[in-house]
Parts: C-alpha cells; structure tokens; sequence
C-alpha cells in the first residue's frame, strides 16, 4: 500500500498537469458562419472577426459562390444546397466579398478582422464588447504559479518520505 507523502505527491502532480492544460492551452479560434440564401443575400451581410477566427460560408439555396478581392474563391458556381467553405483570416483589416453571380443585384459582404486588443485595419462600426474574463496575459501565470505549488508540494511530500 503507497505511503501517504507518495500519495500526496502523486496528487500534486495530477492537480498541477491539469492546471497547465487549462490555463496554458492557447485558445481556439472561433468560427462564424454566414449563409448564402435563396432569395440572393449572404446572411449575415457584415461579420466582425478577430485575427485568426474562420468564417464559414453555408449554401441555402440558389446558384452562389464566394469571390473575395484578393481573388479567393469558393470553387465554381453551385446551386448544392451541403456546400459548405471556410476561409481563416490571418491579417486584420477589412475583405469585401461577392457572389460573382449576382453581384450586380447586390449580392456583397465584408468581413472585417480586427487585430488582438483594437479594431482592424479597415476599422469597425461595432462597438468593442466588454471584457468579461480575465486577461489572456494573467492565465500563464496563473498556470506557472499553480505548477510550482504542485513542485514545491512534491518536494515536500518527499523530504517526509526520507525522514
């Protein structure tokens, strides 16, 4: 049967593992989706996004595609209502998009990515939303602090097992 300081040691251990896997794990980017409908509108028409999020592009009904002003392109013209592309955003500023086939009717939207802590190089006409959580830049510390108490508990707990 395992001594009480190897146990404590042990649950030192698995309490420090699983705090570095919650607070050190970078977060993962968001995805948001905008919908290519049958009455020839993308839906929503105007999407804000930090640097690094992917938007999503979902066929509704009608014959759409997506053609960006750097020259992205969803792929040819479809009517297939299981077509589904995405599009990650590297670089902040703002990315006008069309449908090629009905462009003249209006059928355009822009996505604007905003970079890390400000509005992107396009600016935005949303307001910033208030933070809710903690800082992104207190969560390692939080995680490094917890993994050297679990350390420093280890230690101890085999200082106890020598004695």
């Amino acid at each position: 049967m395992p001594r009480r300081g190897t146990r404590v040691g042990a649950g030192a251990l698995l309490a420090t593992a699983l705090m570095l896997l919650v607070f050190m794990v970078p977060a993962w980017a968001a995805t948001k989706t905008v919908t290519l409908t049958i009455d020839n509108v993308f839906e929503p028409g105007s999407v804000s996004i930090p640097v690094g999020d992917t938007v999503t592009f979902s066929w509704e009904g009608g014959f759409h595609d997506v053609t960006f002003g750097d020259g992205t392109v969803s792929g040819a013209p479809t009517a297939d209502t299981t077509t589904t592309w995405s599009r990650s955003f590297s670089t902040a500023g703002s990315y006008p998009f069309v449908c090629s086939v009905h462009q003249a009717s209006g059928m355009t939207g822009t996505i604007t990515v905003q970079a890390a802590g400000g509005s992107g190089a396009g600016g935005s006409s949303e307001a910033a939303l208030p933070m809710t959580g903690p800082e992104d830049t207190i969560l390692p510390v939080v995680g490094l602090t917890m993994f050297l108490a679990g350390a420093a508990a280890m230690v101890m707990a085999r200082r106890r097992k020598t004695r």
